[in-house]
């Protein structure tokens, strides 16, 4: 139970304490955008080539991954 408190307080302390670093908050809007980038920028070709083959009208003649040509899929 001590160490809980102990945690409980420690944790209080840290929380409403501001940080030294002046620049805190320049590292921390770079390190989100960073973050960001890093989870959303791989998503980002297959939504364009998607999106691309929409408008062009080839997305349902496409052959899938599982239904190549040489495999004879019904083609």
């Amino acid at each position: 139970m001590a160490f809980a408190t102990h945690a409980l307080n420690q944790f209080r302390r840290y929380s409403t304490q501001l940080p030294r670093d002046p620049h805190y908050r320049l590292k921390a809007t770079l390190m989100m955008g960073y973050l960001v980038s890093a989870f959303t920028l791989p998503f980002v070709p297959p939504l364009l080539e998607t999106r691309r083959t929409r408008a062009d009208g080839t997305y349902l003649t496409r052959e899938t991954v599982y239904c190549t040509s040489h495999l004879g899929c019904g083609h």
